[in-house]
């Protein structure tokens, strides 16, 4: 199912934004036109992703508690100490909206 989290102009490059939907943490970041969704917990420890540091230009996000690195793409863990990667969700743009497709 399709979720609506926002227009396109909401997300500022380099930045990501926290949202719950149906229950989910979910992260959303833009990465110059691309914006993507991940599960916004670490997967070492629970922390909110989207108060990490966002690197733009390789769709990347560090975890603010332990520096664990993770690929936004396709939510593969990159650096220690996390190992486990993170769910990744479809994102359109519809217009300006910018949806997320989790599953029912």
């Amino acid at each position: 199912m399709w979720h609506t989290v926002g227009r396109v102009k909401d997300f500022g490059d380099g930045q990501g934004r926290s949202l719950t939907i149906a229950g989910i943490e979910v992260g959303v970041y833009r990465c110059g036109e691309e914006v993507l969704a991940v599960e916004n917990i670490c997967t070492h420890a629970h922390a909110y992703l989207h108060e990490g540091s966002v690197d733009r230009r390789r769709c990347t996000v560090e975890c603010p508690l332990h520096g664990a690195e993770f690929d936004l793409r396709t939510g593969a863990a990159l650096s220690p100490p996390a190992e486990a990667p993170l769910r990744t969700f479809p994102v359109r743009v519809v217009g300006d909206e910018v949806q997320v497709e989790l599953p029912e």
